[in-house]
This record gives structure tokens, sequence and C-alpha cells, in this order.
């Protein structure tokens, strides 16, 4: 019996990536003030929410163009086209706004405590989407953006990704376990490539500008295993929310209670599955409501500018005599502060900018390119 399909608006994957994009700012705001925010498990493993990312991006865009691949109807220039929409107006929007803020650091006189953060031959890897090739020495300017850049990266390889899925799609289980089991691996060897390589950081979250390119790769592979699995395995209807909370659970003890982060793997998985099968069952209530979804919409927009966000409001805010030794609620409403700030503004950059820039290049009519072909698969 084949299962039933997935329907075309996964609403709880776009609330999700709300939920990975505030688990990331959690991580990025939590030494501000001396609050000691890092104290608490699941938010020292925020940066985890960045793969949570890369895997959301693999099962969506498998969502959307595996059955195109599979009919031969995939055009690799209009694939690539929309995906330049959709990650590089606000990426150009966050660069444009980081260097506004070294230019004026520099007409008020205002030094750099890291000259390496901001330095101007970086700006063409930038520009161009590579500086997590191994293009740049160090994560600079707006350094949440090498995800970016990864993702760029993935979306290259995307045809090539999904035909080898394809390929093993009558053992999609055996395909998504052996993709599980590279994650985990992966993230034991890069948390170790310091041994070798003493270049590169000394554990994972600092695999950003020198082989950011290269981390993305096996959670960008799950989700795409893990599409290719839920299509054709769906969970009973009364599983749904079980798996979802579960998974959910599985992150949050393995973060508190101090376990390897490794396995977090598994909770991020059963997570994306669970919430995919709520939709597909029609039983995604309340990740489906309208500002749920429209702050997942706008995500994107706040994982990209909470950096100038982040460093306008805390100078101010130092300025204003606001330190680690002032009154406890007045710190910590100055980082709910910062929270609340970061969310408006994504919302008004997602449209203000994001949406009428995207729009805008998918209308440019583009030289045709030859269609990738696939095989047909027997």
């Amino acid at each position: 019996m084949t299962p039933r399909a997935y329907p075309q608006d996964l609403k709880p994957l776009t609330s999700l990536r709300f939920i990975a994009a505030f688990w990331v700012l959690l991580y990025h705001f939590k030494d501000h003030l001396g609050l000691g925010l890092g104290r608490f498990g699941l938010v020292a493993d925020g940066y985890l929410g960045v793969d949570l990312f890369f895997t959301l991006s693999g099962f969506i865009l498998a969502h959307v163009y595996l059955t195109e691949l599979e009919g031969g109807r995939f055009g690799y220039g209009g694939f690539l086209k929309n995906r330049i929409a959709r990650v590089y107006p606000m990426h150009l929007a966050a660069l444009g706004a980081m260097l506004v803020l070294f230019a004026g650091a520099a007409v008020l006189g205002v030094g750099e405590t890291n000259p390496d953060a901001f330095r101007l031959s970086d700006l063409p890897a930038h520009l161009l989407m590579i500086h997590a090739w191994g293009a740049t020495a160090s994560v600079g300017w707006n350094f949440p953006s090498w995800s970016i850049s990864a993702e760029w990266a993935a979306y290259i390889l995307f045809p090539l990704i999904a035909m080898l899925v394809l390929k093993a799609q009558r053992a999609s289980g055996a395909l998504l376990a052996l993709a599980l089991t590279l994650c985990v691996a992966s993230f034991w060897a890069l948390s170790n490539l310091h041994v070798v390589a003493p270049w590169v950081g000394r554990d994972f979250s600092q695999m950003t500008a020198q082989i950011g390119a290269l981390r993305i790769m096996p959670s960008f592979l799950l989700g795409v295993s893990l599409y290719a699995f839920g299509r054709n395995h769906a969970a009973p209807a009364s599983w749904a929310w079980p798996i979802t909370l579960v998974s959910a659970g599985w992150i949050v003890a393995t973060s508190t209670l101090g376990w390897w982060e490794g396995y977090m793997w598994f909770g991020l998985a059963g997570l994306l599955y669970g919430l995919a099968e709520t939709s597909r069952h029609g039983l995604d209530a309340p990740m489906s409501g309208r500002v749920f979804v429209f702050l997942g919409a706008a995500s994107y927009a706040l994982y990209m500018i909470h950096l100038p966000i982040d460093i306008v409001w805390f100078h101010a805010l130092e300025k204003l005599g606001v330190t680690e030794t002032s009154e406890l609620w007045l710190r910590v409403g100055a980082v709910v502060g910062v929270f609340v700030v970061s969310i408006a503004a994504s919302a008004l950059a997602y449209l203000w900018i994001e949406e009428p820039a995207r729009k805008w290049i998918r209308s440019l009519t583009l030289p045709r390119l030859r269609r990738a072909v696939i095989p047909q698969l027997q």
C-alpha cells in the first residue's frame, strides 16, 4: 500500500526553522552581561541549531525537487537561480550592515578588538559565498553567514546527492541508518581534526571558515535520506506526536545530562521525521499556526541579521552603564530585549528585503541551461 503523500506545504518544518534560529541565538547571546546562560546544556549546545538547519534544508529540497529529478524534469540553472534568490539578498543585506558598522567605527575612532574579523581582502570570498570553503583564514564580517556558504556548496552538489539517494531508494532504511552513522562519525572526526590539522578549530562549533563546506555534507545527506525514507514509510497517525515529543526529549536530555553531543543527531532526525508525519496526517497544530509559520519564514532573516543587532545593542547598553555588575532584573531585561528587537527586525527584513528581492530574482529570465538528465530508475 502506497503511504499517504506529504502535503506540498510542510508548515511544521517551516515553524521548526524558527526554533532552530532561536536556539542558535541563545548560544550566541549566552555570554552577555554575566548571566551565565552557558551553564544550561541546551544553551551551550545551541550551535547545533545550524546543523538542524542543514538537515532541514536537505529534507525540504528533496521534498520539492526529488520527483522532478526522478522524472528527468529537473533544471539545474533554474534550481540554482531559485537558491540564489533564497539566500543571497539577506546575505548581501547583512554583509552591508556589517560594512556600515565597520565604517562607522572607523569614523568614530573606535578600534576593533579583532581586526582579523574585518579584513577587506576577505570580502570577495563573502560576496561569492565561498568563505566557508577554506577561502578565508578565519570567520569574519557577518560570521553566521559561514553556514550560507556551506549551504551554497550543498546546493551545487544537490543533484548528485539526490541521485545517489534515488539509486538506493529500495534500501531507504539502510541509507538513512548510514546517513545517521555518517553524521555521528563526522562529528567525532571533525571534533578531533585539530590533532592532525592544528589550523582548524578545536571543537565542532568552530568548524566554520576553514571546513564549513565539509561540515554540512553529512547533515544535508541525512535530510535528503530522511525524506526518501519518509515518503515510503509513513508512521501511524497516532505515532506522529509521540515520535516528535520523544525526539525533543532526547535532545533536551542529551544537552542537560551532559551526554556526548554526537548522540544529538538521533533526536534531530526523529524530530524532523515526527513533525513531517504530523503534517502528513493533518495533526500539525500548533506548529501550523499562522504566527509560528510566519516566524519560521522570517527565521533566515533572524539568523542573518542578529550579529549587527548584537553589536549595536550591547555597545549601546555599555554606553548607558548596563554592565555585568548591574541589577539582575536590568540585565535579564536587556537580554530579553535583544531577542525582541532581533525578532521584530527580522520580520521587517523578511517583508521589506528578503521576499521582494526573492520575487524579483525569480522573475528574471536567464539563458536556458540543458536540463539534468537522470537515468530512469528500475
